[in-house]
């Protein structure tokens, strides 16, 4: 009978900034030595400093980054996997506007100026703009996260 296999997750310490040329470096390792068992190489972006490995075990782990240029070792303990679909899941960033809405520019060089959505770009996360108290029609492109809605 066969066993299943189990999937942890590793967190890899990595020299700040250098988390994608460690993922390179991992992916070729795996390819040119076809090592089994490493499912996953997570380098999410929000979390400075660290590669996640998706693995069978700590077995494979610690031979595959060894002697990696830049990677620092193992962080202690397993990841959840709870926190590693937090990590990977989708958000949606900024308030919910539609074209049309009276906004008010909340940071960037039209900060504090009144301003109506022509169109939003959500796979960009950016809105077009109208700046209302300019003398002639002006639109912008802005991120999502820099408006905040003033009417609908």
């Amino acid at each position: 009978m066969e066993k299943p296999n189990m999937r942890n997750y590793y967190a890899v310490k990595v020299v700040g900034g250098q988390e994608i040329n460690v993922a390179l470096m991992l992916e070729e390792r795996i390819k040119t030595n076809n090592i089994k068992g490493i499912y996953a190489i997570i380098v999410p972006p929000n979390l400075k400093g660290y590669v996640v490995l998706e693995a069978e075990g700590l077995h494979i782990v610690k031979p595959l980054i060894a002697g990696i240029r830049n990677a620092r070792g193992l962080a202690q303990g397993l990841l959840p996997r709870d926190e590693i679909l937090k990590i990977v899941s989708k958000k949606t960033i900024g308030p919910t506007v539609k074209p049309g809405d009276v906004v008010e520019v909340i940071s960037g060089p039209f900060r504090g100026t009144q301003a109506q959505v022509v169109r939003v770009e959500e796979a960009k996360g950016e809105v077009v703009l109208n700046i209302l108290e300019s003398a002639f029609p002006l639109q912008v492109t802005v991120p999502l996260d820099q408006i905040k809605v003033s009417k609908r």
